[in-house]
């Protein structure tokens, strides 16, 4: 994710494919320990994904979460300072407080090191390396171009035609980058 944008994401890597739906539940939905520990700048620890707090914070993710087995989300935030670059989630299929915090924290640390080492480069003929920001843009570029089209479209404000995109695809069932290439390509008409 970037700063102050938990909406232009990337993911890195996930330790195997339920990872990765897990993340994209998150972007997709706008929702979830991810996306609230980056805006909040603290670790979100979830020890029961079908607690009464939860569902009433995540509503739909933790309905998605609980549809695959995940029972626990543990979310630390990648910053520098108060500067957030990301975020590192951890997942379980029981329920049950994280007893490694500490050991979980120095991986954060790490990670946002290499994170940083990524974006620099050293020597007269290093090649510069893609700025991750950029990374984050390009992989969910057909949401944000769908987006702005929906936005300028009906006449309303992107955060708006983000969120009107996001029910559409939370409402049937369908990935958000195929609701947007469909309403980028004329297949899908979202009115007011």
């Amino acid at each position: 994710m970037t700063e102050g944008q938990p909406d232009g994401r990337l993911l890195l890597g996930a330790s195997d494919e339920q990872g990765v739906r897990i993340e994209e539940w998150q972007f997709g939905l706008g929702e979830g320990p991810c996306v609230s520990a980056f805006v909040a700048g603290r670790p979100v620890l979830v020890p029961d994904l079908q607690a009464r707090e939860a569902c009433l914070r995540w509503p739909m993710f933790t309905r998605e979460a609980a549809s695959a087995g995940v029972a626990a989300v543990f979310a630390f935030p990648l910053q520098v300072g108060v500067i957030g670059i990301g975020v590192m989630d951890c997942y379980r299929s029981r329920v049950g407080p994280l007893a490694e915090i500490a050991e979980a924290l120095a991986v954060v640390d790490a990670v946002t090191v290499a994170l940083l080492n990524v974006e620099i480069t050293s020597g007269e003929d290093a090649v510069p390396e893609v700025a991750l920001f950029d990374l984050s843009w390009r992989t969910h570029a057909v949401v944000h171009q769908a987006t702005g089209a929906l936005s300028a479209e009906l006449g309303i404000l992107v955060g708006e035609a983000l969120a009107r995109l996001r029910a559409y695809a939370f409402r049937y069932s369908r990935p958000l980058d195929e609701v947007a290439a469909d309403v980028l390509s004329g297949r899908l008409h979202l009115t007011r």
